[in-house]
């Protein structure tokens, strides 16, 4: 029986001596489902068995067994991101240090930086670039805790190259840990071609290949001022809708477009910032069961108002967090660090943070095997160098994953 795994294998494990465990599955009064003095127990890259200590999980324990002991540690489900940009090339920094001395995003957006900055930089690299830089950031991702994300496309601005870069998203997942689930992004309308042609073709050719070969799970619009219009989005989500796909929406980020009461409408899987999210609108989306998408870190670095967590929360809305990782306005991989701005910014309770990264985030993923520790969940855990759940969102900056577990293999250390 190894007590000190070598090397990343697919294993049996055993987990024990969890101080506190989050398994994020629980009851109403108690919806982080937290137990103490725990054990998980993992097989096939399932959880087999969540409880206590005493409960005779150590039975039938095998030679090939790997057994971590978390010596009281904080054992939590792997966090789930639902909103990424991961597939880019090039640096913005100059823009960022532009925008730090008073620069809007739309006006570097005006003078070709931004994401068109970021267009051009990716359809000069080579393939294997892309793979790798992106690979990269998964395992930045991944040494913040993260087993789940998705992935968005929308840095290429053309037919070919949208297709091209779900296609290398695929390969650099190959070389992580991190599953994902990639969506294709209508970012915005290409000023080098005819924009009725290009919306066009993106309904007529572009989703159907994608929805043919399986490339992406959702497809996603960015609705706003420099981006689609509210009824180039909904032909477009109308077409995704027709062929299978997810639907998400980047609504109400810099103005009122009317972006989120069409999620609504139309079923959107989820809806993407928020940060001027209309009157009333909330209610709609609680009904609708549309997940908020709450990206904290594209509010600090281009200075808007907090999305109002509080407000949507209670009108009874699936409220989750993302990174938004990208390489203009929410440059980071810590899903922990959204986490602390979420509690100290926009008035989410500890409680309510944890389930935004794990089980709310799953359903806006369409992955109920995902952010919980139960039995027949994904064999996805992570422990912590902390005892209890709301000292990683108080202590914010700082890295506190001590050790990830994705389908049943040890992800993080390597070694």
């Amino acid at each position: 029986m190894r007590t000190v795994p070598e090397r990343r294998i697919v294993a049996d494990f055993l987990v024990h001596n969890i101080g506190e465990l989050l398994t994020c599955d629980g009851s109403k009064d108690n919806r982080l489902g937290i137990l103490r003095d725990a054990t998980v127990r993992i097989k096939d890259g399932k959880i087999a068995h969540v409880g206590r200590d005493d409960t005779g999980s150590h039975d039938a324990l095998t030679p090939d067994t790997i057994v971590i002991d978390a010596e009281g540690a904080l054992c939590t489900p792997g966090l789930v991101d639902p909103h990424t940009h991961p597939i880019f090339a090039g640096s913005r920094a100059e823009e960022f240090d532009l925008r730090v001395r008073g620069a809007t995003y739309q006006e570097i957006q005006s003078r070709g930086g931004g994401i068109l900055s970021t267009v051009k930089a990716t359809n000069s690299a080579d393939d294997d670039e892309l793979v790798q830089s992106t690979a990269a950031r998964f395992e930045r991702f991944l040494r913040n805790g993260v087993t789940l994300a998705e992935a968005k496309t929308g840095y290429a601005l053309t037919i070919d190259g949208e297709l091209r870069l779900l296609k290398l998203l695929e390969r650099a997942r190959a070389q992580t840990a991190v599953d994902i689930s990639p969506t294709l992004l209508a970012h915005v309308p290409p000023p080098d071609q005819d924009r009725k042609q290009y919306v066009a073709r993106f309904i007529e050719e572009l989703i159907p290949a994608v929805a043919h070969e399986q490339l992406a799970e959702a497809v996603d619009v960015y609705c706003d001022a420099g981006a689609f219009t509210l009824d180039e989005t909904r032909a477009i989500l109308s077409a995704a809708k027709a062929h299978g796909r997810m639907l998400r929406v980047h609504a109400e980020q810099f103005t009122r477009t009317g972006a989120a009461e069409l999620a609504a409408e139309i079923g959107a899987a989820s809806v993407e910032h928020l940060e001027e999210l209309g009157p009333g609108v909330e209610k709609l989306l609680a009904r609708a069961g549309t997940v908020c998408n709450l990206l904290p870190g594209a509010a600090l670095t281009l200075k808007l108002k907090w999305p109002d967590a509080r407000r949507m929360l209670d009108a009874g809305c699936r409220v989750a967090l993302g990174t938004d990782c990208n390489p203009g306005s929410s440059l980071t991989e810590s899903l922990p660090l959204m986490m602390s701005l979420a509690a100290m910014q926009m008035g989410m309770s500890c409680e309510e943070v944890w389930l935004a990264v794990t089980r709310q985030a799953a359903h806006a993923l369409g992955r109920s095997d995902a952010g919980r520790i139960s039995a027949g969940a994904r064999g996805d855990l992570v422990l912590w160098d902390a005892s209890d759940h709301r000292e990683v969102v108080q202590h914010f900056g700082v890295p506190l994953v001590r050790t990830v577990i994705v389908g049943g293999e040890l992800a993080f250390p390597k070694e």
